[in-house]
């Protein structure tokens, strides 16, 4: 997960779409996300001056705190985004669902396989081809193909 930067800027709002915002700030327009709840909890007006922190993503300040004289401060907490019928980012992957996916799917695994954090890699081939390491996600889906790396499966390629 890519990690953003903390930005806290003053400045006036110029334009608002729902929950969104540009900022004038520095010299510089700005484009800045509330979310829903946090419209309802902050109302936006244009030429409001604010001051405001959040994470600044490479299409948008994600707020997490904005204030405005006369106003009390408000906190936003955003949520994860989560996709129904995906596994979120912290399901666990069974090793051994990941080996009868691979199987299913009409690869030989050979050798162990190596669990992280959010997919089980396997080293697998299809009938005399060459060798292939296969990411298998939570859902059981191979996410990946590519070449194994004869540093990582050692012994297991020859």
């Amino acid at each position: 997960m890519p990690h953003h930067d903390t930005t806290a800027l003053s400045g006036t709002i110029q334009h608002v779409f729902a929950h969104r915002f540009t900022l004038e700030a520095d010299g510089a327009v700005h484009l800045a996300d509330l979310g829903p709840k946090g419209a309802e909890a902050f109302p936006l007006a244009a030429g409001l001056h604010v001051t405001l922190e959040g994470e600044r993503r490479p299409s948008e300040i994600k707020v997490a705190r904005i204030a405005a004289p006369g106003r009390d401060p408000v906190e936003i907490h955003h949520k994860k985004p989560h996709h129904p019928g995906k596994p979120g980012p912290d399901a666990a992957v069974d090793p051994a669902a990941a080996l009868a996916a691979v199987t299913a799917a009409g690869w030989t695994p050979a050798g162990e396989t190596r669990r992280k954090p959010r997919h089980v890699e396997v080293l697998a081939r299809r009938g005399d081809g060459p060798w292939a390491e296969l990411h298998v996600d939570a859902s059981g889906t191979i996410t990946q193909e590519k070449a194994p790396d004869s540093g990582k499966w050692g012994s297991a390629l020859a």
